[in-house]
């Protein structure tokens, strides 16, 4: 972990972090989606999907599963539980992987 990825946001980085994420809303205490899929085995599926480049990143989200519905909430522990580069980057793979899934049908 470079100690760059560990500096804590400002508020205006993570509102322009948060321009270019669809969906996402939050602040310098964490970032946020919630997404609706059409069934349980899709939102499975879609966790799934993401659970080798989350491990590779090494910086794990916390989600909740509710039936058809994925709430998604990412923050950083090692930076007193602020925002941070990993967060934004995270959330731009999990959209990567979200778009994909989405082309794929």
């Amino acid at each position: 972990m470079k100690p760059a990825d560990l500096r804590p946001l400002s508020t205006s980085e993570v509102d322009q972090a948060l321009a270019q994420l669809p969906g996402w809303s939050g602040n310098q205490n964490g970032i946020e989606k919630k997404i609706k899929f059409s069934s349980f085995r899709e939102a499975i599926e879609f966790m799934h999907a993401c659970a080798d480049g989350i491990d590779q990143r090494d910086h794990h989200p916390v989600w909740c599963n509710k039936y058809d519905t994925l709430e998604i909430h990412l923050d950083t522990f090692d930076a007193g539980h602020k925002v941070t580069q990993r967060d934004i980057d995270l959330a731009q793979y999990l959209e990567s992987v979200l778009a994909k899934k989405k082309k794929a049908g």
